[in-house]
């Protein structure tokens, strides 16, 4: 799992502009409840995450490419984006 924090501290790092919509992203990723388990940190689910993996994958133990996850990031912003100008209207 620590690889996973390195590859998105490098992605932060040569992509700072980013880091508003990666935060976004791991916040709308984190569990039910977070506050109440150990340790106390606003984390996604393991069993949650090994399904995202296995459906976009094939396979629960995957590190997902960083052109990946940069390019989900920046759908997702978008995608926040459009619903709150829709709800303008």
């Amino acid at each position: 799992m620590g690889s996973v924090y390195v590859g998105l501290a490098r992605l932060a790092i040569r992509r700072p502009w980013l880091i508003p919509a990666m935060l976004a992203t791991a916040w709308a990723f984190r569990a039910n409840r977070w506050y109440r388990q150990l340790p106390f940190l606003p984390l996604p689910s393991k069993a949650y995450m090994r399904w995202r993996m296995e459906t976009a994958y094939g396979k629960g133990a995957t590190v997902v490419p960083s052109g990946d996850f940069e390019r989900y990031v920046r759908w997702g912003s978008d995608m926040r984006k459009r619903v709150k100008e829709s709800k303008k209207w």
